[in-house]
């Protein structure tokens, strides 16, 4: 039996108006779900390319610290620039005690923003080469080992020059243009890349120096003993920027309790001890005679003088004259002699190194709080 033709298209109009009704109903949350998918992912991009700005932004700062650590202690470092087509602004600001505090800002074309604020201090990675040279290196009657045996690697930007049978280096030696002489246990490499010396690190040391105190005028230390040392700075010297010299006299034992910055001469006499684990900077020569730089922690002994004798350091028939340091003058001579004993590192716009004993220390390896690395970030925030 066949069904009338006309209720085939009542059936038909009423299977179309259902359809209707249910796409009207579906097309309005469709359109919605569509227009917060959208807008879900725009505020995804434009949040990305804001962190990616204010990234960029940290990274900017901590390049310019690296170049110049102590360039910005005593102003604030500020940039402005435009990037993914986000205005940033970074500022970094001096906290004290070696930190900065970095604030970089991306704003997006429509005005929000995201910040990233983090806190920065200087880190060093350890020198990489026991002995490394600016200029030149001259090595004599010396042996330069390592903790490790093999490790005593050598470096220069210049030449090296092993002079006669007493010489031994148990490393590598790498040299920008000649090395002459046969007493390296490892390879050879003349002819090598120059290597990156640190930057000037005199501002940043004498921003902390003078946190402790100011003395005009010269500072001269006698007496004390490995179980009553005299304390600098303390309350007997409550300064540790020094406008002048400072002098150990000999038999003395001083410990040092924080970086130490001197405008003039740093002298070490005979029989003499520095101990303590802070940085010593002085802007003209250092003398360590036949005294000690005894630490566990190997801190850095820097002079900023030109020329010969920047640091000069010999040795002495006494216990006292082995220097636990790293010890730098980038702009001059590094003298160790008379069967000085270093511990730590050596790094110089020339060094001679005669009679004498240079260990790689250990506690190098790894350290990220010397000059000539990175910058270490010890606190981050974002939004």
């Amino acid at each position: 039996m066949k069904l009338p033709k006309n209720r085939q298209s009542g059936q038909i109009m009423v299977l179309a108006l259902i359809l209707l009704a249910l796409g009207s109903l579906l097309v309005v949350p469709l359109l919605t779900l569509t227009g917060t998918s959208l807008n879900y992912h725009q505020l995804i991009e434009r949040k990305t390319l804001e962190s990616y700005s204010a990234d960029s932004g940290v990274e900017y700062v901590l390049t310019k610290l690296y170049n110049r650590p102590g360039a910005y202690t005593s102003e604030n470092l500020t940039a402005s620039f435009t990037i993914n087509d986000r205005t940033v602004n970074v500022t970094a600001h001096y906290e004290g005690s070696g930190i900065y505090k970095v604030t970089s800002i991306a704003t997006s074309p429509n005005g929000r923003s995201t910040k990233i604020v983090c806190y920065v201090n200087l880190s060093a990675g350890a020198f990489a080469y026991v002995v490394a040279a600016k200029d030149s290196m001259t090595i004599e009657n010396a042996t330069v080992n390592a903790t490790n045996p093999g490790e005593a690697n050598i470096h220069s930007n210049g030449n090296i020059a092993l002079i006669g049978g007493g010489v031994l280096v148990d490393g590598d030696a790498s040299a920008v243009g000649t090395i002459t002489g046969v007493t390296i246990t490892g390879m050879v490499m003349p002819g090598s890349s120059e290597v990156a010396f640190p930057g000037d690190y005199s501002e940043l040391y004498k921003a902390m120096a003078k946190e402790v105190g100011t003395r005009v005028g010269d500072v001269t230390l006698t007496g004390g003993n490995s179980t009553n040392p005299i304390a600098f700075p303390s309350a007997s010297y409550p300064y540790a920027y020094i406008q002048g010299n400072l002098t150990i006299l000999p038999d003395s034992y001083v410990r040092l309790t924080s970086t130490v910055y001197v405008t003039g001469i740093i002298e070490v006499k005979p029989r003499s001890v520095l101990d303590g684990n802070e940085n010593i900077l002085a802007e003209q020569r250092i003398r360590i005679d036949a005294g000690g730089f005894l630490s566990d922690r190997i801190p850095v002994v820097i002079s900023n003088a030109t020329g010969d004798d920047a640091i000069y350091c010999t040795g002495g028939t006494g216990e006292n004259v082995v220097i636990n340091a790293v010890v730098y003058a980038p702009n001059g001579k590094v003298t160790l002699t008379g069967k000085a004993r270093l511990y730590g590192a050596v790094g110089g716009n020339t060094v001679v190194i005669n009679n004498a004993t240079i260990t790689y220390a250990a506690q190098l390896q790894g350290r990220q709080d010397l000059p000539g690395g990175e910058l270490h970030t010890i606190a981050y925030s974002f939004n």
